[in-house]
């Protein structure tokens, strides 16, 4: 029998608070080594995608876009002046902002990440710390906007379990990956643990600000997955106890360490000595997830701006499926499974939204 998506996540919630009496730091399932070679391409360079943005929607610096329905999209972006968010109808061209800036109730000082459940889009509030959801109505694009949490820590990204628990990474926390909370702000548990200890410089203790990462749910809420911006390592969890985790190690090797620097105006930084920019960008199914691939080693300012160029698609179990070149670098993406519709985010000749029709089923993407 076939449970709706809401029973399972009231089931999950309650089996998470049962279990958070045991140890969820996270045992390793498994730590894999893949190449690029692992996977199978789907080549989209000799296809010219079609503009979805109209011309008149002027965008600053938009980048992390989510798929909020088969319409609907949203993304963020850092110079839209007082709004933060545009929503996008990729069937219309229609188009609007939304979320002020500010601190009112319905506002929040900087959006740290934005994600899609039960059909709202949700923002976390990264200098306040606020949890948003956002209703949105796909005539008119005007949005409905309410604080459903505000938590204690400063995170760095944060995603919806369910209506009534959170899973976010604490900025400053010592040693903690993730904290399992309820909407209230408290705690139920710790997940997760850092599986780079040795890339630290000795005597630094491990926290999130040091490797920064990106999270997602698949739409069952089954699994969780977070791949490391600046790292070549992909965390793969099951989320009925967060018990078992899958370490995806590749597909290129570094050197790199983790160093504590202090400006002359005392400072303290944590830069990663040689610095990559290694996945941008993420989206998932309830077959598996992709990530935008970039790859590349920080030795010059071409190098901090680049895009990916292709995207890393894996199964749940963590097996390699597909590989998708563009042919182009490309700011951020999103896919709507159902259509089999991929759109982008290009910075070339501006900034704009464009699709691509994939060339392949559903079926034969998560074929290992």
């Amino acid at each position: 029998m076939k449970i709706s998506s809401e029973i399972f996540a009231s089931v999950l919630c309650v089996s998470m608070l049962i279990v958070s009496s045991c140890d969820t730091t996270g045992s390793k399932k498994g730590a894999r080594s893949y190449d690029l070679s692992s996977f199978d391409a789907v080549d989209l360079s000799a296809i010219e995608p079609e503009r979805v943005s109209p011309p008149e929607m002027t965008m600053g610096m938009p980048f992390e876009i989510c798929m909020i329905s088969d319409s609907i999209m949203a993304f963020k972006d850092s110079r839209a002046g007082q709004m933060q968010l545009w929503l996008l109808n990729v069937n219309s061209g229609q188009f609007a902002q939304c979320l002020y800036y500010g601190n009112g109730p319905k506002e929040c000082l900087g959006v740290s990440n934005i994600w899609k459940d039960n059909g709202y889009l949700f923002a976390g509030g990264f200098y306040d710390r606020k949890v948003l959801k956002i209703g949105i109505n796909p005539d008119s694009l005007t949005s409905d906007i309410e604080c459903i949490a505000e938590i204690p820590d400063d995170f760095l990204r944060v995603i919806t379990l369910s209506d009534s628990c959170l899973l976010y990474a604490p900025i400053s926390i010592p040693d903690v990956r993730y904290l399992l909370a309820r909407m209230d702000g408290s705690v139920i548990d710790s997940v997760g643990e850092f599986n780079l200890k040795d890339r630290v410089e000795e005597g630094l203790c491990p926290a999130n600000h040091m490797f920064q990462m990106q999270m997602a749910f698949s739409p069952d809420k089954r699994y969780m997955v977070a791949p490391n911006l600046d790292w070549p390592m992909i965390e793969i969890y099951t989320t009925v106890s967060f018990n078992e985790t899958i370490v995806l190690e590749g597909p290129v090797k570094t050197d790199s360490r983790i160093i504590e620097r202090v400006s002359a105006s005392g400072m303290i930084g944590y830069p990663q000595k040689p610095g990559w920019s290694m996945f941008r960008g993420l989206t998932s199914c309830n077959d598996g997830f992709v990530v935008g691939f970039v790859g590349r080693e920080l030795k010059n300012i071409e190098d901090y701006n680049k895009g990916p160029e292709s995207l890393l698609l894996f199964d749940w179990e963590g097996n390699p499926t597909k590989k998708i070149d563009f042919g182009r670098e490309i700011v951020d993406f999103t896919i709507d499974f159902k259509s089999m519709t991929l759109y982008a985010l290009v910075n070339d000749p501006e900034p704009m939204v464009v699709k691509y029709a994939l060339p392949v089923g559903y079926d034969e993407l998560w074929e290992s």
